[in-house]
């Protein structure tokens, strides 16, 4: 009994720390999004590919285990991201040429010493005088401001799903005299386990950023509480990890007798 204790203690440790890796790898992911504009194709395209070995060096060896619900999601979080990313550095980096683009398929590059002459026509051709049209003035009532554009509008989309996640922790928190707040009972949705998993995932940002803290409640269960900006001066900054599966947010559900999130969604803008 002890033995199966033990091994189950080492897969739950080294659980952890594969979740705790792709977090850190959706997190750099985003980093890579964001420098899209500033950075090469070729780099863009690189820094992927170091995410794909990583992640891959992570489930190396582990292809047969049993695998948790939790490090599924951000598996596929990552898989998607990856494939956002390499759209996007593809649309920044349409300048392509044949010779970029041998090189791509061939590993090395092509070059051709074909003469084009006998495609050329030497006729010349008769110019034909057009009368220039008169220059239009543009009013200056048709000149409106740009628009800001979609990818700007993505970038910014977790940062504010982050941030409004804070204001309503914030706002719990006030409205609970400044009591700490059970961490499963604000995470968990128990009409949907993929916003419990995303909420967990916001929330170890916060705790990375010292917006909030974890600490053990009596029951044994985390709590969660506000950081005030001043008492987090020099601390260095921490990642909660949270396993959690179906069953066991089910279990919390009816612990804390949830009928609704106390967490809500971004609204969607109607633009």
């Amino acid at each position: 009994m002890d033995a199966d204790q033990s091994q189950s203690q080492m897969e739950g440790s080294a659980q952890n720390a594969r979740i705790l890796c792709l977090q850190n790898l959706i997190e750099k992911n985003i980093e890579i999004e964001q420098q899209i504009e500033n950075n090469t194709f070729g780099q863009s395209i690189a820094a992927i590919e170091e995410i794909i070995q990583t992640a891959n060096d992570i489930n190396k060896g582990h292809e047969d285990r049993r695998t948790h619900s939790t490090e599924l999601v951000l598996d596929t979080e990552l898989l998607r991201r990856n494939y956002e990313v390499v759209g996007k550095a593809i649309q920044h980096n349409t300048n392509f040429t044949d010779r970029m683009v041998a090189m791509a398929i061939f590993g090395r590059p092509l070059f051709t010493n074909d003469s084009m002459l006998p495609f050329i026509d030497v006729t010349p051709k008769v110019v034909v005088q057009k009368q220039r049209a008169p220059r239009k003035t543009k009013s200056q009532v048709d000149e409106k401001r740009p628009e800001k554009s979609d990818q700007l509008e993505r970038k910014d989309e977790g940062a504010a799903s982050v941030t409004y996640m804070l204001k309503q922790i914030r706002q719990i928190y006030r409205e609970g005299n400044q009591e700490p707040i059970p961490y499963f009972k604000l995470i968990c949705n128990p009409n949907n386990f993929m916003d419990t998993v995303q909420n967990a995932l916001q929330l170890s940002f916060l705790v990375k950023e010292n917006y909030i803290s974890i600490e053990n409640g009596e029951d044994g269960l985390p709590l969660v509480r506000v950081v005030n900006s001043k008492s987090v001066e020099g601390n260095a900054p921490a990642q909660a990890i949270c396993s959690i599966d179906v069953s066991f947010c089910e279990k919390m559900v009816k612990h804390y007798n949830l009928h609704e999130p106390m967490l809500k969604r971004l609204p969607v803008s109607d633009k």
